[in-house]
């Protein structure tokens, strides 16, 4: 059953003339919600608080916290989705980004199914013919035009893959259509560089500083599809799913790997407590 609130009010529908749903002029969280606890809600909340900035939409943060916590009232188990999505408000018709109110809509989302089988045994994923734009003014920041997401994630399920590799147009990796991704080469993490596309994610941002506490060197790179396929470990990540092993790139077999274990242990709590 999904709740949802928009600017604080109950509702299931939104206004036809949102900007969001126009133009895709705003921007999004997805949170788990674990055992009723909302996993790293305070930093979905802050990248918001950033793409709202380098947007220019303003996030009033304290009312959206009022209405997460409204929702999660009563909610204190089981597994769910909280979506959190910012759009500038509604205007007259065309791009200008005049001053209006801006729109926010809160929704408490059924869980996705268990992951645990791929956190276990691992994925296989394509790669991707869709290319990533770059464009750096958007770079790091989940905005809500996902077009080439939907085109890529189109194109590994006619293939049959759960998820695929993309890459931008100069052929650096940058992320899967859904998740973050990490290599390990000789001990050594590497993450794609994100400076000119791609989404900065949580749960990235989480391995990385959980990285760095247990003496592991990681780095943010410009990745190519030669350095992936001769990488020692591959693996996904995203605040949802948590990590998964990739133990197939097209016909190229993987082995989860001790670093990826590694790390898998400090989160394991978060999404299988």
């Amino acid at each position: 059953m999904s709740l949802s609130l928009v600017n604080g009010r109950l509702a299931s529908s939104i206004d036809i003339d949102s900007r969001g749903l126009a133009y895709g002029d705003g921007l999004f969280e997805t949170v788990l919600l674990s055992q009723g606890r909302a996993l790293w809600l305070d930093e979905h909340l802050q990248r918001l608080c950033h793409g709202a900035r380098r947007l220019q939409i303003p996030c009033d943060l304290a009312a959206i916290t009022a209405d997460c916590a409204r929702l999660l009232v009563g909610f204190s188990a089981g597994d769910a989705i909280l979506k959190i999505v910012l759009c500038r408000g509604v205007v007259a018709r065309g791009y200008n980004p005049l001053p209006a109110e801006t729109q926010r809509i809160i929704s408490l989302l059924p869980a996705p199914a268990s992951s645990r089988q791929h956190w276990q045994q691992g994925v296989g994923l394509g790669v991707c013919q869709t290319k990533l734009a770059r464009q750096p003014l958007l770079a790091g920041i989940k905005h809500l035009n996902r077009l080439e997401q939907v085109l890529a994630a189109g194109e590994m399920q006619r293939r049959g893959y759960i998820d695929g590799l993309v890459f931008d147009e100069a052929g650096k990796l940058i992320e899967t259509t859904r998740s973050n991704v990490f290599i390990a080469t000789a001990g050594r993490l590497l993450t794609p560089a994100l400076d000119e596309c791609g989404v900065s994610g949580i749960m990235r941002q989480q391995i990385m500083v959980a990285a760095e506490k247990l003496g592991l060197l990681v780095k943010e790179a410009n990745i190519e599809i030669s350095a992936l396929y001769g990488a020692d470990e591959v693996f996904i990540c995203n605040s949802v799913i948590g990590i998964w092993p990739v133990t197939k790139i097209e016909c190229m077999h993987k082995a989860a790997g001790p670093l990826c274990r590694r790390l898998q242990r400090e989160f394991e709590s978060h999404f299988y407590a």
